[in-house]
């Protein structure tokens, strides 16, 4: 009978992982058809013919630094509940999962992360998942503070400006608050990844200045960034491309060119493409971690057989 239960629980996930992916897919399949419907493509691979390869290659390097730093801020939280990892096993792990997430995403680059840290500790799965979100979480704080930076030096002038910066501290109080309420064993790691959190969105930022660089862009550069970062909350909905999407509408209601924006999207879109590509090393090579992984797709039957 648990044999039974087994075999029907475990088809119930894939139908449910293969569901909610065709639902992602199809989502973002409209999303993407919106968007080419409104710009003009033609002027689009216009400013991409004129890309500039080492501004190109430097937006790769600035995406790489601010994952490396995300990758420490992660293991400051990972710490707090006992994980003890080095930063650079961690960091090659996330290289993994990336490249998951972005060509495997039926297999989802989180998920594989807290299986394999959880194979190898005692810890809670629970503990990995939080700590997974409650990163997220602080990211999304210095990113409204980012985005503040460049709200206030971009042209966009609404009624009560100065109100929108209030923002800023309530994000900030609100996080801890939530931290120390319902997450007090993550509260010693508050404060330095905090720290590390302005030079991950900073470094985000200096990626999608490297791409206008590239594509010869000089005028209205704040205001692009400025609706670049704001266009960056939507990565937490789960969608392909959500971000660049966000990016190309928002432009349009803020009055600035579709087109250009399509073009900074898109190859913003490739150095997190580039980056991800260094996972392929460790699904080939994945002793390279740190001890022998597997590259196992079917994870549900792995524990069945545990």
């Amino acid at each position: 009978m648990s044999i039974l239960y087994l075999a029907v629980n475990s088809t119930r996930l894939k139908v449910n992982k293969t569901i909610k992916l065709l639902l992602r897919i199809i989502l973002s399949g409209g999303a993407i058809f919106m968007v080419l419907r409104k710009v003009d493509l033609n002027q689009a691979w216009e400013y991409l013919k004129e890309a500039r390869i080492p501004f190109l290659l430097a937006a790769v390097l600035a995406f790489f630094l601010s994952k490396v730093i995300a990758v420490y801020r992660l293991n400051h939280f990972y710490r707090t509940q006992g994980i003890q990892f080095k930063d650079l096993q961690i960091l090659k792990l996330s290289w993994l999962s990336m490249f998951y997430n972005l060509f495997i995403p039926f297999v989802g680059g989180e998920g594989y992360k807290a299986y394999w840290i959880k194979k190898r500790s005692d810890v809670p799965l629970k503990s990995l998942v939080w700590s997974a979100l409650i990163d997220r979480g602080s990211g999304l704080t210095a990113l409204v503070l980012v985005t503040g930076v460049f709200f206030y030096f971009s042209n966009f002038a609404p009624p009560n400006k100065a109100l929108f910066y209030l923002l800023i501290p309530l994000a900030y109080i609100g996080n801890w608050a939530v931290t120390r309420i319902f997450f007090k064993s993550f509260l010693p790691a508050w404060g330095i990844t905090q720290l590390l959190s302005l030079p991950v969105q900073f470094l985000q930022a200096v990626t999608a200045y490297m791409v206008m660089l590239s594509l010869g862009i000089d005028t209205a550069v704040l205001d692009y960034i400025f609706v670049f970062m704001l266009a960056t909350f939507a990565y937490i909905v789960p969608l392909i491309g959500a971000r660049e999407m966000a990016f190309v509408f928002g432009a349009d209601a803020l009055g600035l060119s579709m087109e250009v924006s399509l073009a900074i999207g898109l190859l913003f879109y490739l150095s997190l493409a580039f980056n991800s590509l260094l996972g392929t090393y460790f699904i080939f090579n994945p002793k390279a971690v740190g001890e022998e992984v597997g590259f196992r797709l079917n994870i549900g039957e792995e524990e069945k057989e545990d």
